[in-house]
């Protein structure tokens, strides 16, 4: 069997295809595996880390952008598309499987062209621009949430939940006493600045908590200077690798409303304030919030309230009541959000063996 999976551009894309190949791979080791991403991303150094083989187009985004951008994007959209109709043409793949990034739309209609089976996966509420247009070619759409707005056509879609690295496993939820605060791989200067200030209000209240900050790396030395002087101990860091680690101990997780971030925390039951970016594409970080929150497994606190004593106001309140945080990890590990490496790559196998 022989396999091309195509992301790009960010961790939330990139990570869950390599998820799936690793998990297809584990299952039917005779399997060749090919990765093609963009060539600017991190596509290239996390595939060569995870041993698959790579191979590089451009391609670029279009939505929002100026006439002029938009112009030279089609150009190079199509020199990408050409690329990778050669590269499908000489892999010859069984199947193509898209996790997101607009590389994904060259690479799944060239497979489709070629006679590939197609897949897609969407890790969000509200699916982007290209995975409602490569809907309408793929045979498998994989879902990381119900699609209540009915954008795909049910007789493809799959509610899978989204991909995860395989040190994502379902934990034990007491005993767990830290509290956690990222704002993505990048980090979030608004969650940073209230977060710096409400730690120092909660100092006397979370003396006995372990704090973790993901800072991001813009962010990292203000931040640990904003701690120091408040006389907060704290382990801030840029970015952490082993988030599965750091969610295990944790009791509360601060955090934006990305789809992989919440699959994650499904995954392992941790319950999340979630203060989801509003500039998000068709607000799907609202929308991936609350589903969470209608779930019981968290609570959403808006960007435009969150202010150094409201955010402290929400952390007092969860971690006061523990009974209502056992009750909300037990809510968001149930939704299965993080389930999707096992179902995705059990579907694929079977299908190709029909």
């Amino acid at each position: 069997m022989k396999i091309v999976i195509t992301a790009g551009g960010t961790g939330g894309h990139i990570m869950p295809a390599i998820a799936v190949a690793e998990a297809i791979r584990k299952k039917k080791p005779d399997t060749k595996i090919l990765f093609i991403g963009t060539n600017r991303g991190l596509e290239e150094k996390l595939a060569e880390k995870h041993k698959l083989v790579f191979a590089a187009i451009k391609s670029s985004g279009i939505k929002g952008k100026s006439f002029k951008s938009i112009f030279a994007a089609v150009f190079t959209n199509m020199a990408g598309f050409i690329k990778a109709f050669k590269i499908i043409s000489t892999f010859k793949p069984d199947w193509v499987v898209g996790t997101g990034g607009y590389v994904t739309g060259m690479v799944v209609l060239a497979g489709r062209l070629k006679s590939a089976k197609c897949a897609i996966q969407e890790q969000n509420s509200i699916p982007g621009l290209t995975n409602r247009i490569l809907s309408r070619i793929s045979h498998r759409i994989f879902l990381a949430y119900p699609d209540l707005k009915g954008v795909f056509p049910k007789e493809k879609a799959m509610l899978t939940g989204n991909p995860l690295r395989p040190e994502f496993i379902p934990q034990e939820y007491a005993g767990r006493n830290a509290l956690v605060i990222m704002g993505g791989s990048l980090g979030a200067a608004s969650i940073n600045n209230a977060a710096t200030g409400a730690v120092k209000i909660l100092k006397d209240e979370l003396e006995m908590v372990e704090i973790i900050h993901q800072t991001g790396q813009a962010d990292i030395e203000k931040v640990r200077q904003a701690y120091a002087a408040s006389g907060v101990k704290v382990r801030s860091e840029a970015f952490i690798e082993d988030m599965a680690q750091v969610f295990s101990r944790a009791a509360l997780v601060v955090c934006r409303a990305g789809g992989i971030t919440l699959s994650e925390l499904s995954k392992t039951g941790v319950p999340a304030i979630m203060i989801p970016l509003p500039t998000a594409a068709d607000n799907h970080q609202y929308h991936n919030a609350l589903y969470i929150s209608d779930a019981g497994g968290g609570w959403i606190l808006s960007q435009d309230e969150m202010t150094p004593q409201r955010l402290a106001d929400e952390i007092s309140v969860r971690f006061k009541d523990k009974k209502a945080l056992s009750a909300a990890a037990s809510a968001i590990g149930k939704l299965g959000l993080g389930d999707g490496t096992e179902h995705i790559s059990r579907e694929i196998i079977s299908c190709s063996e029909e």
